[in-house]
């Protein structure tokens, strides 16, 4: 019942984020709006404004702005189809950017309460590989490398993206004392079934600036994550297998659940910048297509085939479509194990 509350609570939350997005958008650039809905399906509640109908549907496993013009041509000067390219680009890309926006206010709570870390040397553990180099308490890590890359170090979250990337292994740390920079070689440790260094990062102090830049952070960082995640699929690194659907996202809130308010949250902004940066991607039939196909109007000086176009989005939705029954079939498999 817990998992399901929180379920319905993520899902409605980030579809209302993005479609509001859309809604704020379509209105301040003067584009007529039919519906604003929340959900699909059978309609459970409606309300009627001054131009458009707010409804509540039964299914939240979505929702949607229903603009004039949007998908067909129209007489009315207030169609999307008769904006300017530029004002379509701002309505298309709002919804997404809603999202990852909402991701850092989250983020703004979860270290308002709990904090957060930085780069900086809270405590160096005796005997660990850290202190045989000669860190000490204090030290701001600044950059590291290793054989397969390197990094400036800015936050604690770099440290964490850089061993993501390449791995644990004999790297050079260069950490700032005094206004000097100092490099070492460190060598990390196995401890409990985990690769370490021996050091205790320091927090932030809490106040409006760190909260924002540590939350700022966080963002960026969930961002580079799912551009990481994206790049392993790519070469292969990680199996298509492993992405996960609706049924693996109920199931992470589920495990978020039960491990306190604020894992549920951060799971929340996780989702809700990775939705945001999906709905980018120059993939047909999402926010990111559509705007691909507005950045070459503005570059041709005319509108491209709406046939045309059409086709393309059709397809692309109905590979979209296959590729969530694929990713649903894993996401069911490794839930009944």
């Amino acid at each position: 019942m817990v998992t399901a509350i929180w379920t319905i609570i993520t899902f409605c939350l980030l579809i209302f984020v993005h479609e509001f997005g859309h809604f704020l958008m379509a209105k301040k650039v003067g584009v007529k709006v039919h519906e604003f809905s929340i959900g699909m399906g059978p309609l459970l509640f409606k309300k009627q404004g001054k131009e458009t109908l707010y409804t509540v549907r039964l299914l939240p496993i979505g929702g949607y702005v229903k603009l004039e013009g949007e998908d067909e041509n129209s007489e009315d000067e207030r169609a999307l189809c008769n904006k300017t390219p530029f004002q379509r680009f701002l309505v298309l890309i709002s919804g997404a950017l809603m999202n990852i926006i909402l991701g850092f206010l989250i983020f703004v709570i979860i270290v308002s309460f709990k904090g957060s870390v930085t780069n900086k040397i809270a405590d160096v553990v005796s005997s660990s590989p850290m202190a045989e180099a000669g860190f000490i308490s204090g030290d701001e890590i600044v950059k590291m490398e290793n054989s397969k890359g390197k990094t400036t170090i800015r936050s604690y979250n770099d440290i964490l993206l850089f061993h993501m990337e390449n791995g644990y292994e004999p790297t050079y740390i260069t950490a700032k004392r005094d206004g000097k920079l100092i490099t070492k070689l460190v060598t990390p440790v196995e401890d409990n079934g985990r690769k370490t260094y021996g050091f205790y990062p320091a927090g932030i102090e809490k106040n409006v600036g760190s909260i924002l830049y540590a939350a700022f952070n966080e963002a960026v960082f969930m961002c580079k994550i799912v551009f990481l995640s994206f790049a392993w699929l790519i070469t292969g690194k990680v199996p298509v297998s492993d992405l996960s659907g609706p049924v693996g996202i109920v199931s992470g809130i589920g495990q978020a659940a039960s491990m306190g308010i604020f894992s549920v949250l951060n799971m929340m902004a996780l989702i809700s910048i990775n939705l945001g940066i999906v709905n980018l991607l120059p993939i047909p039939a999402l926010d990111g297509g559509r705007i691909v196909f507005t950045i070459i109007e503005m570059i041709r000086k005319k509108p491209l085939n709406p046939e045309v176009e059409g086709k393309i989005h059709f397809i692309g939705f109905a590979l979209l479509l296959l590729l969530m029954l694929f990713v649903t079939f894993f996401d069911v498999k490794r839930l009944f194990g």
